[in-house]
């Protein structure tokens, strides 16, 4: 069977879908049969996959959604014509919205490709009672009507930003899965414990203090800046310790600064602990890519 990654068009999140045969490449449209119905979704990969392959990762083979075909020119016009309703539907959802004084915030409305379903997205600081709303919205539009409240860190994936890095945000580029994350990453990376400099975009702690947490757990384990260290080059002081790099500086009298691999500095069980904290890493990239979701999970 041939699995199918592709991503959403209104939340960017990623799904898959299975196909008895085919080659899919890169941006391809294709339609898809999820749980809303039609949609029309982006080819991010495809892969050759046995069932038994994908069962020793927790996932079975019906839980993907179905291939249907590669979209026709008129799948996409209909796509488009979709997004231009969808953009009009918001403007009269957010009268509505005023008219019965709710306090949300609205951010996007998508529809599936046989408008068989609309789907608004919105935020809100509190839970919303929004029946009347729901219920006068399926009045006008005469179609099923959802009401999804999402997080900030949802918000920016699907509406996107720029980092404070002055890159597009992780969330947005190629983050799958959202993780709780703790000032206790920062401090393990060499960072100041200052969540005013370590909030992103949406105003939670940066995504980035989570994915890049395992890479840095070999740091408890090596000597501090200033400490002095025996190494195979002679003795000498700690100037630096670059964990991405792998590498430690140490300045010797007879040498100047000599960079050394870190791995001299810890013991074999030690870094037998670092290899696994990046195997977990690795795992749980996997347990994203197979997790099928519109909406992420902002708890962990």
């Amino acid at each position: 069977m041939v699995v199918i990654k592709f991503k959403y068009p209104d939340t960017e999140k990623t799904g898959l879908a299975f196909a008895d045969s085919g080659t899919f490449s890169y941006g391809q449209e294709v339609v898809v049969k999820t749980d809303r119905g039609e949609e029309v979704v982006k080819v991010l990969k495809s892969y050759e996959v046995e069932p038994e392959t994908l069962r020793k990762f927790g996932t079975e083979p019906e839980e993907l959604y179905t291939f249907l075909r590669v979209a026709t020119e008129e799948d996409r016009n209909r796509f488009l014509d979709n997004l231009l309703f969808s953009q009009e539907a918001l403007e009269v959802c957010k009268k509505k919205v005023l008219k019965h004084g709710l306090e949300m915030k609205l951010v996007k409305a998508y529809t599936t490709l046989n408008r068989e379903r609309l789907v608004f997205y919105f935020t809100a600081k509190n839970r919303v009672d929004f029946r009347q709303l729901v219920r006068d919205l399926a009045a006008h539009f005469k179609t099923r009507i959802e009401l999804r409240q999402i997080g900030v860190r949802d918000e920016v994936k699907m509406v996107g930003a720029v980092g404070m890095c002055g890159n597009i945000c992780c969330c947005k580029s190629f983050l799958e899965c959202f993780h709780s994350i703790s000032l206790n990453m920062a401090k393990l990376q060499g960072l100041p414990p200052n969540p005013a400099k370590l909030s992103g975009t949406c105003g939670r702690l940066m995504c980035c203090l989570k994915y890049e947490e395992a890479n840095y757990y070999i740091r408890q384990f090596l000597p501090e800046v200033g400490s002095v260290v025996d190494t195979p080059e002679g003795r000498g002081k700690v100037v630096d310790v670059n964990v991405p790099l792998e590498t430690v500086t140490v300045e010797i009298e007879e040498k100047g600064r000599v960079p050394l691999p870190l791995k001299l500095f810890v013991t074999e069980e030690q870094w037998n602990d670092y290899v696994e904290k990046l195997r977990e890493k690795v795992d749980d990239r996997f347990r994203c890519f197979t997790k099928a979701g519109v909406i992420g999970d902002e708890s962990g």
